[in-house]
């Protein structure tokens, strides 16, 4: 205790050269701008998380029940699924079948993702009240039986069928999905014999959405399990929506316990894993760059330590004549740096926090020009201030050892 009061007054009282005051303010200054800039670089790109998924809403499911292994599951081998969606509250359910097809139509053809998707679909997904042109498939299914000769089918804007036939005046073309078969005999001399297909008729097209949506086609779940030989209860997903105001992560946490290891529940950031991994690596990225930036603001701090043991020279003799020893002298100037770093991450902690909360209310930098402009968009969380804290008082504190032990070993010789 005593000798953090010492340290305090060495600290903030006025030293016999000016100079040493100076450094040292200009040493804190330097660790709180370091930290000032890791909040609001943290925050910035907390913000670009959370704005990708805000932007995912129409085309994702609140959560997503898969299987591990990313492959077909059995949901009759889970009869508890019912209880538990009733337990946590869902609004509603839809299964989904996913595969990859070949969309053909006349002589062109396309490679597209295929989604079966059952009567519910427009109640999780809001993408279906907003069509670009024809009609809802969730209407269509109201009357659809497996059947029927012809599957009607959504299309994502990136497949130009129902807008060329339209800008022609003429018929639309005649449509066939193809899929490789599953089983059965393939003759290698007729390649043809390997494909199992179905004409189908496009209702509606989705606007541009997505890079995944705009080349995805939405066919009823029935028609696709008959084509691709699978079981009514061999489904690829479940996907969940709840009312507003539910605790997502505790209903995640209720559904994986439930449902078991061989099932994941995914929320909106971990159905784009690809797209988050990007965007926290940069994160990371900018993290350790200023991390290093850290570590030359930290040597400030190192400098203005080196003057002030230079400057209290004299001052050793006073304390070592009343008693004092090497440990209690080296305690003093180490409590010196630590109060330089923690001075320094604090206000830097303020200021960055500060700046944030300007910028995520009032939007005072924007990206962009005309009407594409926005404000950068932030995010502030608990966890990232204190990375920031520590990392930065850490670091300065760490660096500051040197000289003093440098000091104190020079003083036992």
């Amino acid at each position: 205790m005593l000798s953090l009061r010492i340290a305090l007054r060495y600290l903030f009282s006025r030293s016999r050269l000016h100079a040493v005051n100076y450094v040292t303010g200009v040493s804190t200054l330097a660790v709180a701008i370091v930290a000032m800039a890791l909040v609001c670089v943290l925050s910035v790109y907390n913000g670009y998380v959370e704005l990708i998924l805000a932007g995912t809403e129409r085309t994702d499911a609140e959560l997503l029940v898969r299987a591990r292994s990313g492959g077909v599951f059995d949901l009759s081998k889970y009869p508890q699924w019912p209880k538990l969606l009733r337990e946590t509250g869902a609004r509603s359910c839809v299964r989904l079948l996913y595969s990859k097809g070949l969309l053909r139509a006349d002589e062109r053809q396309w490679v597209v993702e295929v989604q079966g998707v059952d009567r519910h679909f427009g109640e999780v997904y809001t993408m279906e009240q907003q069509l670009f042109s024809g009609r809802a498939l969730s209407s269509a299914l109201r009357g659809y039986s497996s059947a029927d000769s012809v599957l009607p089918i959504t299309i994502g804007a990136g497949l130009p069928l129902l807008t060329d036939s339209t800008a022609r005046g003429a018929e639309p073309a005649e449509v066939t999905l193809l899929f490789p078969k599953r089983r059965g005999f393939i003759n290698p001399l007729n390649p043809a014999s390997s494909f199992s297909g179905m004409p189908v008729e496009v209702i509606g097209q989705y606007p541009p959405m997505s890079l995944e949506t705009d080349h995805t086609i939405y066919v009823p779940l029935e028609g696709l399990q008959l084509l691709l030989d699978y079981e009514r209860d061999e489904l690829s997903a479940l996907a969940l929506r709840y009312p507003k105001g539910t605790d997502l992560e505790a209903v995640r946490e209720r559904l994986t316990e439930g449902l078991g290891s061989e099932l994941v529940v995914q929320d909106r950031e971990e159905q784009h894993p690809e797209l988050s991994y990007l965007i926290r690596m940069e994160k990371v990225m900018t993290y350790l760059i200023l991390l290093f930036i850290l570590l030359l603001a930290s040597l400030n701090v190192a400098s203005s330590l080196t003057m002030l043991l230079l400057e209290k020279r004299s001052d050793y003799a006073i304390l070592y004549a009343l008693g004092a020893s090497q440990r209690m002298v080296g305690s003093i100037f180490r409590s010196v740096g630590l109060l330089i770093a923690l001075i320094g991450s604090s206000l830097g902690l303020v200021l960055g926090l500060l700046v944030s909360l300007l910028q995520q209310y009032f939007g005072i930098i924007s990206t962009g020009a005309g009407l594409s402009a926005q404000a950068l968009p932030v995010k502030i969380l608990p966890l990232d201030l204190v990375l920031a804290f520590v990392s930065v008082s850490a670091i300065s504190y760490l660096i500051s050892l040197y000289p003093i032990h440098f000091f104190v070993r020079q003083r036992k010789g």
